[in-house]
């Protein structure tokens, strides 16, 4: 993607919920002509939508004398600013995008609609809906209650927070019934294991954020079975197994630390005699946390202990501010497929914030294309996407999709230097998980001398292992796989039953801490 090589060809519509730009194809198709097509279709957004309703951004082109309709290529587009969670947060407001309604005044800054436009709300209110059950309203009000089904947001979602004031992200009716449910065909289209009579089973934490609304929604959409436990805070673990244990979910949904959690407590509850084996579940969804291939290998282990013998452990992603349902894998080692119709993806380098070349690492940082409702250009995610995105036909699924390789974790968060070494979080926490024989662990980074900020960093792992493995093999496995993958060696090691693991795990948080770092701030 260089420069002028990629043209629009875009025609102005009008910002109608109806799709925009040219069709795009997920077989048959070349992957540059999709990504010229997905680009071609942004560009439209640009100008019929943002350009003309979005106060954010009209004033950031005003004050950078950006014209719209003369951005054609990639590097015009990148003339258009990064935006951040803080810029997100400090312009809430402005980054809704809706047209003034006719006659209304000076609203808001943005386009007044147009009659092209309000036409088309005049034709959809001819026929009246179910609020006329009592008699007819008068014209002008069904008009207006069509265009406000198209712009005005009916329903907010708030990110976690956990980096400062949180995001309250708005969908309007037509974002909900259009492109939200849209992005259920992430779940049910590309993975070839799942049934319209599969029953879902989401054990998300309860909270205003999407990983609850999309998992209880997007099935209801879809005439998917599901069940809702909002997680170990509202409905207690046990009272969570007991249902599985008595009914028949296929598909679980979960952070896959509190899904080991969860599976762990329900492997004992079975050897106890308190339930039966769990044999129904065949797929599992992941979000919220990178998965790596030894931590897939763990969770499918504790599956197969439960009774559920060959259960695909799929990565998934989404964030408050991307709106959608989620990109998902199709298959195990299919990594995030996501939908070139409603984003335009870019990997960045964290540092330059220069494209990188495809298949290497970056940033990954997106755009809406046909949003309504709150609406972003260039969102800096702060996800490294360790494998980078690469466009093509997936050897899994067979379709023409764009795909972030995965692990994915946090450009700002999820790394530390540990004695002078720049260490991968990840990486160390893979390392561990790795070894063989360990069932759970908690990391914790500190000070030789805790009262002493410059004193000597010190690593100290906690484990608790299988029955009948030999601690003193376990410890030397340990220190070699944590040496060669961070080349940083560890401490001490310290063992523990895996009750008490897991108290330390989830002492603070609804996610496990598999890192703490103890170190005094400087």
């Amino acid at each position: 993607m260089h420069g002028n090589r990629m043209m629009s060809g875009a025609q102005p519509m009008n910002g109608i919920s109806e799709p925009l730009g040219p069709e795009i194809l997920f077989s048959g198709m070349a992957p540059a002509e999709q990504q010229a097509r997905s680009f071609a279709r942004l560009l439209t957004y640009l100008n019929t939508t943002i350009a003309r309703y979005h106060p954010y951004y009209r004033r950031l082109f005003r004050q950078l004398d950006i014209s719209a309709d003369g951005i054609r290529s990639y590097d015009d587009f990148r003339r258009i600013p990064l935006t951040t969670k803080s810029i997100i947060v400090d312009n809430l407001n402005d980054f809704t995008v809706m047209p003034r309604y006719p006659g209304a005044g000076d609203t808001h800054d943005a386009d007044e609609a147009s009659p092209e436009l309000m036409a088309i709300y005049q034709q959809r209110a001819a026929e009246g809906n179910w609020r006329d059950l009592f008699g007819m309203r008068p014209e002008a009000e069904r008009v207006r209650e069509q265009f406000l089904r198209d712009w005005r947001p009916i329903h907010f979602q708030m990110s976690g927070g956990t980096t400062g004031k949180a995001i309250v992200s708005g969908y309007t009716h037509s974002d909900l019934y259009e492109r939200f449910a849209r992005s259920g065909a992430w779940w049910y289209g590309i993975n070839k294991r799942l049934h319209q009579n599969d029953k879902w089973l989401n054990i998300l934490p309860a909270a205003p954020h999407l990983g609850i609304y999309a998992t209880m929604l997007i099935p209801l959409f879809e005439g998917q079975p599901n069940f809702n436990t909002f997680g170990g805070k509202v409905m207690p673990t046990e009272r969570q197994i007991r249902i599985a244990a008595e009914d028949n979910f296929a598909v679980v949904i979960a952070l896959p630390s509190y899904l080991i959690h969860w599976l762990r407590m329900a492997v004992r509850m079975r050897e106890a005699g308190e339930i039966g084996p769990i044999g129904s579940f065949k797929v599992a969804y992941c979000v919220g946390e990178p998965v790596t291939d030894a931590y897939r290998d763990l969770i499918k282990d504790a599956f197969r202990q439960l009774g559920s013998e060959d259960v695909a452990v799929l990565e998934g992603m989404s964030s408050t501010e991307l709106r959608t349902g989620g990109f998902y894998e199709c298959s195990e080692a299919g990594k995030l497929h996501f939908d070139p119709v409603g984003f335009f993806g870019e990997l960045l380098d964290p540092d330059t914030k220069e494209p990188v070349e495809a298949g290497k690492p970056g940033v990954f940082v997106w755009s809406h294309i046909g949003w309504h409702g709150t609406a972003i250009l260039r969102y800096w995610t702060g996800d490294y996407v360790s494998g980078g995105m690469v466009w093509g036909d997936c050897p899994h699924c067979g379709f023409t999709i764009p795909r972030l390789v995965t692990p994915i974790w946090r450009a700002d968060k999820d790394e530390t230097k540990i004695r002078g070494t720049r260490v991968e979080l990840v990486r160390l926490t893979d390392a561990v998980r790795g070894t063989q024989g360990i069932r759970s662990f908690q990391v914790l980074i500190g000070k030789s001398d805790p009262s002493d900020p410059v004193s000597r960093d010190t690593l100290t792992v906690v484990v608790a292992c299988h029955e009948n493995v030999d601690q003193e093999t376990l410890t030397t496995t340990l220190r070699h796989n944590v040496l060669r993958d961070t080349e940083v060696s560890v401490d001490n090691i310290l063992f523990e039953t895996l009750a008490q693991l897991d108290a330390r795990l989830f002492a603070k948080k609804l996610k496990a801490e598999w890192v703490i770092d103890e170190r005094p701030v400087q």
